[in-house]
């Protein structure tokens, strides 16, 4: 090292030297006659250009810098080494008047660092020069260059320090500097269905890697996410763990403090490319309730009081519409921004307007159910250290037969370190859980506010109680199908909206028929079905898209499965 010192510090004395005593004229005279009979050009990128920055000067450093560091059997050379607020990382450059030898396609490019002060105005020059064989000029600049500016970028995105902000009120915009997002959150340690963790992984992967297929498209480098499911299951932990994953800022947008459309805009307009737009909870931020409820709600009053015909909705003057946030997420005003994810959260996606969550918008749904045995799995693993133990098939009954949140379950396995402890813990809490959902009395109260009442007890035993059925959206169907139509409905809307019968119960009847069809399908895998069986639905499905009910979705899934069926006699 002190050789290498002893030789850029004659290096140095050598120019100076030069530059006082010989003339300008015949410094350039000799440089051009140098360069006349070289076979490599000198390629010179100033710190600034043209009165502004030189971005290709500022990648280089980055670039440079990186590979100073990454190649171990490089000789050594002197380095600048720091560290600043926004990056995560160290990060390396070459310090003045050093050298190194990068390889791009297997030819090698000669790049030096050269900073000059001048003293009269106490400003000091700084540039890189590139010298590289003739014959290669144009791979160069068509495709080296290009290389410099694309990884400098990845190598800036991968380590700086990820923001969260959040909106203050009306133009005022997003809090000024952010803060640092320390969320400890990953893909690694999110409990959540392994299947569909992988799914998400994926989307976003794909996301990521198709800047060029938008473009090619002509569609905005943008995705929309709705995670919607109970309250518990996840859905901050999530965002966290997508914006941890991408390295991607977090805007907290608080539409409930937003003045009005153009202040929407303003806050959109300023946030930075490589971000996630997050509004929570959007069915209860404003009053943006799914327009066909409403609808339904004003058709359910009755003729005979005019006076309650309307729905009295109080509207804050100057807030944020509908129309407006349709336009702010998918309007002209997203094509102000790249490699940007909107993200809504709900707990009940029934409430939110159909606008909102059509592809292009909302592109992927994502449904964050309560605990299941793959999701348990990853929380013992996170908290108590362990993939297995004993108690785990008693744990796993019990989660199938209770609705228990993952918070919940991280809630109670926090509360022991030792693993037996801790889900001897988790089993009390869940086996307590199991006896709430157990009838304390004869009279059980339903949705629709009416009891289900046993027959008087005539001695006989086993005597069953009558029930009366359950009302799902408007309709009064089957109990054991009531949970099958919610999902429909909360899924597809209204199905018989539009249909030809107008009488709610004919309309019930034909919504449990849908149920039992849908219901058949769920559980292919357990039983088996003929291909009469199967050709039967669909005629069945076909009827009541002839009657105009929106089914056309359950006849692409019988379309789906029925030729898997020709020429076999079963599908186990």
């Amino acid at each position: 090292m002190g050789t290498t010192l002893s030789v850029l510090a004659s290096v140095a004395v050598l120019r100076s030297t030069v530059k006082e005593f010989v003339p300008p004229e015949i410094r350039t005279y000799l440089l051009e006659l140098s360069r006349r009979f070289s076979s490599e050009i000198v390629l010179v990128v100033p710190e600034s250009h043209e009165g502004s920055t030189n971005h290709l000067h500022k990648a280089l450093a980055t670039y440079l810098g990186s590979a100073a560091v990454s190649d171990p059997g490089a000789p050594p050379r002197r380095l600048t080494v720091g560290k600043s607020e926004t990056m995560k990382v160290l990060t390396f450059g070459l310090d003045r008047n050093s050298e190194i030898v990068d390889r791009f396609d297997g030819i090698p490019m000669k790049w030096a660092y050269f900073t000059e002060t001048n003293t009269a105005i106490h400003f000091e020059l700084k540039w890189y020069e590139l010298r590289v064989h003739r014959k290669h000029g144009e791979l160069v600049t068509a495709r080296y260059f290009t290389h410099i500016l694309e990884t400098a970028k990845k190598i800036r995105d991968r380590s700086r320090v990820v923001k969260f902000f959040t909106t203050r009120s009306g133009r005022d915009g997003w809090s000024t500097k952010g803060m640092n997002l320390e969320h400890p959150m990953t893909f690694e340690t999110l409990a959540m269905d392994g299947d569909l963790k992988h799914e998400v992984i994926e989307d976003l992967d794909s996301f990521m890697g198709g800047r060029d297929y938008y473009k090619k498209i002509g569609k905005v480098w943008k995705r929309g996410y709705l995670l919607y499911g109970p309250p518990g299951t996840g859905k901050s932990s999530l965002i966290a763990a997508m914006a941890n994953y991408l390295n991607f800022d977090i805007y907290n947008l608080n539409l409930s403090v937003v003045n009005s459309d153009s202040s929407l805009e303003y806050l959109l307009l300023h946030m930075s490319n490589r971000s996630i737009l997050v509004v929570e909870d959007i069915d209860c931020s404003l009053m943006l309730q799914n327009r066909q409820a409403v609808d339904h709600q004003q058709r359910l009053v009755p003729d005979q009081n005019p006076a309650a015909t309307q729905i009295q909705v109080p509207i804050r003057p100057n807030q944020v519409t509908l129309s407006g946030l349709l336009n702010a997420i998918d309007g002209l005003l997203s094509c102000c921004g790249d490699e940007r994810i909107v993200v809504f959260t709900t707990n009940y996606k029934d409430r939110i307007d159909p606008a909102l969550l059509r592809a292009g918008r909302m592109d992927m749904h994502i449904h964050l159910t309560y605990c299941t045995f793959s999701t348990f799995k990853q929380l013992a693993l996170n908290y108590l250290d362990i993939g297995y133990h004993k108690l785990f098939g008693q744990v796993q009954r019990l989660i199938s037969e209770v609705e228990v949140s993952p918070a919940e379950v991280a809630g109670e396995l926090m509360k022991e370190r030792d693993p037996s402890s801790s889900l001897e813990c988790l089993i009390r809490f869940l086996q307590s859980k199991k006896a709430e959902v157990k009838p304390s009395s004869p009279e059980d109260v339903f949705s629709d506010g009416e009891n289900c009442k046993p027959k008087q007890n005539d001695g006989r035993k086993d005597e069953k109680a009558v029930c009366k059925p359950l009302e799902v959206g408007g309709y009064r169907i089957k109990e054991e199908l009531s949970s099958t139509l919610g999902s429909i409905l909360s899924e597809h809307g209204d199905i018989v909206a539009n249909c030809t019968l107008q009488s709610p119960e004919c309309r019930a009847l034909f919504l449990e028929l849908v149920c039992e069809i849908f219901q058949k399908l769920q559980a292919l895998k357990e039983t088996r079905l003929t291909l009469a069986e199967l050709n039967s639905m669909a005629k069945s499905v076909r009827d009541l898209e002839s009657l105009k009910l929106e089914v056309g979705w359950l006849l692409g899934s019988l379309d789906e499965v029925t030729p898997v069926l020709n020429g076999t006699e079963a599908m186990p």
